[in-house]
């Protein structure tokens, strides 16, 4: 028997009820999660097995001196519309994060400060960009016309091309690339423009900025991430029949005429169908004596490059200053987004605040921020306090009155994404091996590997999953 920490719900392999053994689904990352809570909506229930003791995946709580942090900053848009119906659907709380209008604030006080309008389809955005602080009329119109080239062809592109092809290619200026369209591909793609995808970059564009004005919108996290969504759905799951093992790794899979046999740890459970929720270079730790399993790993796994995220946390007493927005970006340097994570926390309807006396009592006990580096680059190969030390001194140009930190804990996540690359085979949610099909953010969809790809990704799964029932 295991338990879901701080939440109350236990399970036991002994009590799981025989509908439950039709479907396993292997990792309780976002995907994962989302696969059960779709088969759930279909009627089915399932047990998720989960490696670790919190859910997530790549998006999880990490305890660290008695607070929750994240393996990694995450922010979700306004478009990220499945993500949002299943945190309604398992009743996460609309106070769990800060949603706001789009705003992107580089320096303090800021050199480059556009925020979206408060206005119907398209003018929100024409006017952010036509009145954005840092930038000419010229150049702002030179986004609305890349923009008005892209809904031309529909947002359909030359599958060759990176981002910064399709820049030059319309001619967009320096400034608007180095304030907008690199910092906005670096945080969707998590791939520098160079060799990043234009069209899973244009289908970001087409879904966040030619979508509705809510979809736009910045939705932070006020909560952990394993809080945000995958605990909460546990808890809807076990309500609704389902399983959710923690601590349970899968480490064979095996195909005979009963289904799928699983083995974790001594014991061995057999299951009429299973979804694959873990990322490509875990698949590779299950064994299989199964031609057709091992060539589908295979098959599944070998081609991706991986883009790492690093997040390096920063500690303060509680008195310090705060940033003058919850998040902020830096051009010049090695982080380029700081959150304030105290901003965040326990303060609905919060929203950007200019004001640069700005302080906050949120934690009485420390004051923290979170400094993130996306994408490869010369900062992987540094020594850990080494990192933190450079952070700390980005930060102080802002924040010069900052004294010592209290501690610091850098995250790095060498495979916290794929490389986003132009014409990039990802493999399809359905397999050759029927009844066994592939969920996460690295199967093929529209967007690059994002919470909201694990979920749409996971959804897609489990529907298949049920016609083959």
């Amino acid at each position: 028997m295991d338990c879901l920490e701080d939440l109350g719900v236990c399970v036991n392999a002994a009590q799981a009820p025989l509908l439950a053994r039709q479907v396993a689904i292997i990792g309780g990352g976002y995907a994962g999660i989302a696969a059960a809570v779709k088969l759930a909506e279909l009627g089915v229930i399932s047990t998720v097995f989960e490696a670790g003791k919190s859910l997530g995946g790549r998006a999880r709580r990490i305890e660290y001196r008695g607070h929750n942090l994240d393996n990694g900053q995450h922010i979700l848009s306004g478009a990220y519309s499945e993500l949002l119906r299943m945190m309604a659907l398992v009743k996460v709380p609309h106070n769990a994060y800060l949603r706001v209008p789009l705003t992107l604030m580089f320096g303090m006080p800021p050199e480059f400060l556009m925020r979206v309008a408060n206005l119907p389809k398209p003018l929100h955005m024409a006017i952010a960009l036509l009145t954005a602080r840092g930038l000419n009329w010229r150049e702002g119109f030179a986004a609305i016309r890349l923009m008005q080239a892209l809904k031309a062809c529909k947002f359909k592109l030359d599958t060759k091309l990176t981002v910064a092809d399709l820049l030059k290619m319309h001619h967009q200026p320096p400034k608007l690339i180095r304030y907008l369209w690199q910092p906005l591909t670096i945080s969707a793609l998590n791939t520098p423009l160079e060799t990043a995808s234009a069209q899973v970059f244009a289908n970001v564009l087409r879904d966040a900025l030619d979508g509705s004005r809510a979809a736009s919108d910045l939705i932070l996290p006020k909560v952990d991430l394993s809080a945000l969504f995958p605990e909460p759905a546990a808890v809807w799951l076990a309500a609704h029949g389902s399983q959710v093992r923690l601590g349970e790794r899968v480490s064979g899979i095996e195909k005979n005429s009963a289904g799928f046999v699983l083995s974790y740890g001594q014991f061995q459970e057999t299951f009429a169908q299973v979804i694959m929720a873990i990322a490509p270079h875990q698949l590779t730790a299950l064994q299989s004596r199964d031609s057709g399993i091992q060539q589908l790993i295979s098959a599944s796994t070998g081609h991706f490059a991986y883009e790492p995220i690093t997040t390096i946390y920063l500690a303060f007493p509680p008195s310090s200053r705060s940033l003058n927005a919850p998040m902020m970006g830096r051009i010049i340097g090695t982080v380029q987004w700081f959150f304030d994570r105290n901003a965040l926390i326990d303060r609905p309807g919060l929203n950007f605040n200019l004001n640069p006396d700005m302080h906050s009592d949120l934690h009485p006990e420390l004051h923290i921020y979170a400094g993130v580096v996306s994408a490869s680059g010369p900062h992987e190969h540094w020594p850990l306090d080494e990192l933190a030390a450079v952070a700390l001194r980005e930060l102080r140009e802002w924040l010069p009155d900052l004294v010592e930190p209290l501690w610091h804990k850098v995250v790095h996540e060498k495979r916290a994404t794929f490389a986003c690359t132009p014409g990039l085979k990802r493999p399809s949610t359905q397999t050759a091996v029927p009844g066994l099909t592939l969920a996460g953010d690295y199967v093929a969809c529209d967007y690059p590997a994002t919470l909201e790809a694990a979920v749409r990704n996971g959804c897609r799964a489990a529907e298949l999953t049920f016609k083959q029932l």
